[in-house]
């Protein structure tokens, strides 16, 4: 504990320790006198011009930048229309600098094509959204997606690179429109491949309009990239190494060509390691202890491809067909050693000794997409996509258990199992939306048709001499169908010049079906369900100033249980712990609300309330005298209040800071069948800062952290923290990068929980290889304005979300 209280104190004192900075404004007039509005404004370094700080001026022509360091400096004014100002040099010292008013002169070669348009702030608010403006961010020159997302707004990237809004995982990532369908470190791999300069702006969409899947609670990511600017061909290529308890490595190549008429792009990635984990479990049930030590091991080779092309019908019509698979071989296994005994007995009773267990599993998803886009210059707008997708899985489980009993008239017992799970899971959908002017603003309406049919072999064998004997109580096979037909309408409309306005309504019919095949009769032989929901989102923006902008919005949003979930498997993970699947799990219905303010493109302030009816959550329940059994079940409601606050700036020209805090308050209550009550609710929060401290020579050090105070859901679960640091060298005209990080610096990877109900004790802490010391180089070629894809929303990441494998 007293190593993570000082990764608290490292890390965001540090943020808090500002230097003295100063301000400069002034007046950028026109020669009739009047105030230019909306004028550039870029304070440069006056020894090698490059970027200190920038920003606009309001209606009036008035400027004022602050957060500037001591030193010397030029000032740089463009406006449409005006020919580019450059002041003679200023000199900071010790004092705000007020200017006299800066006239432009009219370029008179340019008046015919005069359009006054205001640059993008680094942070705006559109009406379901909050949107980082890469292309207007001074700090953003040469970092990677991943980078950014760690500075965008409620946004985390914890210890395994997993993306988190408000500390959950779950959020969709889209590119360019488009939903990733990889996940982990496959998609991390994705993200650190591309660079700034190929992006425009990151959306974070914590509450979807009626356009979107009704599925997630916790919103979308996208990644606008840059539109196509030139023709030719460019790619980038990345390798990388982690040195831990054993090494892993990485490579991806991404390749784009353009012409006038096809847009054709690849992608390969490919990596491979072993991940090392220990966990220790002590548990009592009955009055007998159970204490187990577990040594894991998690081996894992992925390849990843995707492929594709655009072709350019006319300036108005676009068809398109992508291609992405990807094929993983997984592992995961080890040793286990648990010592039973009388609850307050010292003596040990016997050892179950699970020795090399080993769980290996094959992993194959495959998805393609049609699509085609209208789009002309009176904002009409038609997409149409049509999606198939197949992620297959083969696993098999070896599990040789030995009890050893310490009266030596008694002989070791042996029990062991295999068991073999094969998964196939299809998924086929089709959409359509369409965009239309509509009495000043914009009128949306769509359709959507899925359709995914699962099947779920479990077959059970015990082995005696050697054979495998196929156990018929525990064998069975799961077949599930689901059907979701959805349509939609959605408004949106600006005015007064400082309001905008969101309404939408998504209606979505879901029917499925649960038919189990087992070699004996079950009340679970046939689950079929049917239900109709209604979603209603809106927004509601208030531009105030050039410093203030606010956004009020609401969404209704639901989760349906994933495919494996629903199986009413009994998996064995082993000896005495086994997991089971519940075909009679609800979806879950969230209904939040949320209202942000932005101040200077720097300063995020966001409060939110939520109330989800039916939330999902995974219980430790007695499956008989001396094993358990995890099973996943729906509680009567959850809600919540969450207080978020991010900040983003320079300190100085060569130190850049950013830090968020997030703060929550929630409630869990059920009743449930088996005499459980749940009455828990918490009071946690969340931080994560990075330090930029830029060098010369384009060397560049990074130190930054994370810390999660302790909380409770079902569990008590204990607080976690880590800090890394790195450094960064570019080079090759700036399209090279080699960094060297070394991870968890203060050996902080650990964790825990306990627990106390339904007759079980539990005391569980865990230990994950976190420090490692990293390396990754990073090489662009080609044109760096091209850019990855035609921007696409597949009809299908609903569906493939909820897959919880590969």
């Amino acid at each position: 504990m007293k190593k993570i209280f000082s990764i608290i104190l490292l890390l965001f004192f540090s943020n808090a320790l500002l230097a003295q900075t100063f301000s400069l404004e002034g007046l950028v007039k026109d020669q009739q006198n009047a105030g230019v509005p909306f004028a550039g404004i870029a304070v440069l370094s006056s020894q090698d011009s490059t970027l200190i700080k920038a920003d606009v001026a309001d209606e009036s022509g008035i400027f004022k930048i602050e957060g500037i360091a001591k030193g010397s400096y030029l000032l740089k004014i463009t406006a449409v229309g005006f020919t580019p100002f450059k002041s003679a040099i200023l000199k900071i010292e010790d004092k705000d600098i007020r200017m006299e008013s800066i006239v432009l002169s009219s370029d008179t070669k340019q008046l015919s094509e005069v359009k006054i348009t205001a640059a993008k702030p680094m942070i705006e608010i559109a009406n379901d959204k909050i949107i980082f403006n890469v292309e207007g961010s001074v700090n953003a020159t040469g970092s990677t997606a991943l980078e950014l997302l760690r500075k965008s707004p409620g946004v985390q990237v914890d210890k395994d690179e997993n993306i988190l809004v408000k500390g959950k995982s779950g959020v969709r990532i889209y590119i360019d429109g488009r939903p990733s369908q990889i996940s982990g470190r496959d998609l991390a791999s994705t993200l650190k491949s591309m660079n700034s300069a190929d992006i425009e702006a990151i959306e974070i969409i914590t509450n979807p309009s009626a356009k979107y899947d009704a599925a997630g609670d916790l919103g979308i990511i996208n990644i606008r990239l840059k539109k196509n600017r030139k023709i030719g061909t460019n790619g980038n290529v990345s390798l990388g190494a982690n040195f831990g308890i054993t090494p892993k490595y990485n490579t991806s190549l991404n390749l784009n060509h353009r012409d006038k008429k096809f847009n054709i792009f690849g992608t390969y990635g490919y990596s491979q390691g072993a991940w090392h984990n220990r966990t220790l479990d002590d548990q009592i049930l009955n009055d007998i202890s159970y204490k187990k030590t577990w040594k894991g091991l998690w081996r894992d080779t992925t390849h990843n491809a995707r492929v594709g092309a655009d072709y350019f019908l006319s300036s108005k019509s676009t068809f398109g067909f992508n291609a992405n698979g990807r094929v993983s071989n997984h592992n995961g296994g080890g040793e286990s050693r648990t010592l039973i005994s009388k609850r307050f007995d010292m003596d040990t009773d016997s050892v179950v000794l699970n020795s090399r267990t080993s769980n290996p599993e094959k992993n194959k998803n495959l998805n393609f997409n049609l699509n085609y886009r209208y789009a002309d210059t009176t904002g009409h707008e038609l997409n149409v996509d049509a999606d198939y997708g197949i992620f297959s899985s083969k696993g098999i489980s070896y599990q040789p258990n030995t009890y050893q009993f310490d009266e030596p008239e008694k002989l070791p017992l042996e029990r062991n199992y295999v068991t073999k799970t094969p998964v196939e899971i299809r998924i086929r959908s089709f959409k359509a939306d369409y965009e239309q002017p509509f009495k000043k603003g914009k009128l949306g309406y769509g359709f959507k048709l899925s359709d995914v049919k699962s099947d779920n072999t479990f077959d059970f064998f015990n082995v005696i001499n050697d054979a495998e004997v196929v156990d018929v109580d525990k064998s069975n096979r799961f077949k599930y169908t689901e059907r979701v037909y959805a349509a939609y309408v959605n408004y949106n409309k600006s005015f007064a010049k400082k309001w905008d306005i969101q309404l939408g309504l998504r209606a979505e019919n879901t029917h499925s079906l649960g038919n189990l095949i087992s070699y004996k009769e079950n009340a679970l032989n046939r689950v079929d369900t049917s239900y109709t929901n209604l979603f209603p989102s809106g927004a509601l923006s208030y531009k105030a100033s050039k410093n203030h902008s606010f956004n009020l919005n609401y969404s209704r949003r639901i989760n349906r249980p994933s495919y494996q979930n629903l199986n009413p498997f009994e998996y064995r993970i082993d000896e005495l712990v086994y997991s089971k699947g519940n075909p009679f799990l609800k979806p879950e219905y969230a209904n939040s609300f949320k209202l942000t303010h932005v101040y200077k493109s720097k300063l995020t302030t966001s409060f939110g309330y939520r109330r989800t009816r039916l939330p999902v959550v995974t219980l430790r329940i007695p499956y008989d005298s001396s094993r358990t059994y995890f099973i996943t079940q729906n509680l009567d409601y959850s809600q919540g209040f969450n207080l978020d606050v991010s900040l983003t700036t320079s300190v100085t020209k060569w130190w850049e800071i950013y830090f968020t805090v997030s703060g929550y308050h929630n409630v869990w209550k059920a009743q449930l069948d088996n005499g459980l009550i749940i009455n828990n609710r918490t009071t946690a929060f969340l931080l994560n800062g990075q330090n930029t401290f830029k060098l010369k020579n384009n060397w560049t050090l990074e130190l930054s952290g994370w810390y999660n105070s302790p909380y409770r859901r079902i569990d008590y679960n204990w607080a976690m923290g880590m800090m890394d640091a790195g450094v960064q060298k570019k080079f090759w005209k700036d399209n090279a990068t080699l960094k060297l990080s070394f991870s968890d610096i203060l050996h902080t990877a650990r964790g825990g929980y306990t627990s106390e109900y339904a007759g079980i004790e539990t005391r569980l802490r865990f230990k994950f290889e976190g420090r490692m010391l990293k390396l990754n180089f990073n090489y662009r070629f080609g044109s760096n304005e091209i850019k990855a894809a035609r921007s696409r929303r597949a009809g299908s990441e609903d569906e493939l979300n909820r897959i919880k494998g590969g």
